[in-house]
């Protein structure tokens, strides 16, 4: 029984050394012989412990809570292995999309008449265009309304092509190739014939229909706030694809290229990050943010507050508005992946920056696990702050 009772101080304080302090100043300057002082809060001792006892694997599992300046680590435990982020890597598709498009930034899709209308034969005799900027939120109604326009405007034959410019998506097609074909079948169901297809090209003719959409910013709000994963694939599209993202995060962030993988922009299969690279991207989407006139709750749900994912954690007046952040679920890879990531908000310590990673063990578990943890710590803290800036956008 002994060994049992030993076991997690034992891996405390190994995973805890110098080299890996829960609370350290980090010099401004390099200092290659600068090893930061051991410092335990009962927080980060309590998880590691309930892992332990668990018998969770601790390989598996990574921590990193640091001030807003990054000049203060309160706790790090694997912080430069990758982890499975699952769909924390929604926050780096979102980023992606800001930086390239602005947050006030709208999706237009419409059809283009490049050619004269026949009102007797009702022909085109020319290219049917379909301009589109990609837009993640478009559905299979708003292209149906669409192609009713262009019946409406008086065509029924094309003589020339229909041509698909920029990357077009809808509905449950998530790539220009598909629903490039899914229109060409739409038009022909709704008595409209085209001489072929083709993608790419400018945009020419007369407009004929058109869609908007609604802001960028409240896209990726519900995106984030529902970890939706259609919107967060297409949108991963329209900005080039997964490797687009990955060279955001490497040349824009300046993560480096060894601690980030992306395979899918929602985070769905087999993605990698490390827990030092989740930081940096808050921290650096939190400035892009404040330079933008833009708080984090813009674009990421409140913990106990918004609806989706994050809605029944952190309930309570005691830590309402006190979590910012996005997490991540994968039942079903890896073993099982819980992430939780964000901005937590505390009296005595401002604004910190933590990314839980949880591998190879119980969703359920792991999340309460996150909870407790997070929980601990803010109270270390002296509580949530008397006013809560996370709560300034709930209150107006």
């Amino acid at each position: 029984m002994m060994k049992y009772l030993l076991l997690p101080t034992f891996l405390i304080l190994f995973l805890f050394r110098p080299s890996q302090a829960q609370e350290a100043h980090i010099p401004s300057t390099p200092n290659a012989d600068f090893r930061p002082a051991v410092v335990l809060a009962a927080s980060g001792t309590n998880y590691v412990n309930r892992l332990a006892l668990r018998g969770f694997s601790l390989d598996s599992q990574g921590v990193l809570i640091e001030s807003l300046d990054g000049r203060t680590m309160y706790a790090d435990l694997n912080s430069n292995v990758g982890f499975n982020p699952a769909s924390v890597i929604k926050v780096a598709t979102s980023f992606a999309a800001l930086s390239k498009l602005g947050p006030e930034y709208h999706f237009e899709t419409g059809f283009y008449a490049d050619g004269t209308v026949n009102k007797k034969t009702r022909t085109l005799n020319g290219d049917l265009i379909l301009a589109s900027a990609g837009d993640p939120v478009l559905t299979t109604i708003d292209v149906a309304r669409l192609v009713h326009e262009v019946v409406r405007s008086g065509i029924a034959r094309v003589t020339g092509n229909l041509i698909v410019t920029g990357p077009f998506s809808y509905g449950m097609f998530y790539t220009t190739d598909r629903a490039t074909k899914a229109l060409s079948q739409m038009l022909r169901r709704a008595g409209v014939r085209v001489g072929g297809l083709t993608n790419g090209g400018p945009v020419r003719g007369a407009s004929i229909a058109s869609h908007v959409s609604e802001s960028l910013r409240d896209i990726l709000f519900y995106q984030n706030a529902h970890s939706t994963n259609s919107i967060a694939d297409r949108l991963g599209e329209a900005l080039g694809g997964p490797r687009a993202v990955e060279e955001f995060l490497v040349k824009d962030v300046g993560i480096p290229q060894s601690d980030v993988y992306i395979s899918h922009t929602s985070g769905l299969d087999f993605n990698r990050i490390t827990p030092r690279a989740t930081v940096q991207l808050f921290r650096e989407l939190v400035f892009w943010l404040n330079l933008s006139n833009l708080q984090p709750q813009d674009v990421l749900p409140v913990a106990g507050s918004d609806a989706g994912t994050l809605r029944r954690r952190f309930v309570g007046e005691e830590f309402r508005g006190a979590i910012i952040g996005k997490t991540g679920t994968l039942p079903g890879t890896d073993g099982g992946v819980s992430t939780l990531a964000g901005i937590a908000y505390t009296r005595n310590r401002g604004p910190v920056l933590f990314a839980i990673f949880n591998t190879m063990g119980s969703v359920a578990t792991y999340r309460r696990l996150q909870d407790d943890f997070l929980k601990g710590f803010i109270l270390e803290s002296g509580g949530i702050p008397e006013t809560n800036a996370s709560l300034h956008r709930l209150n107006n």
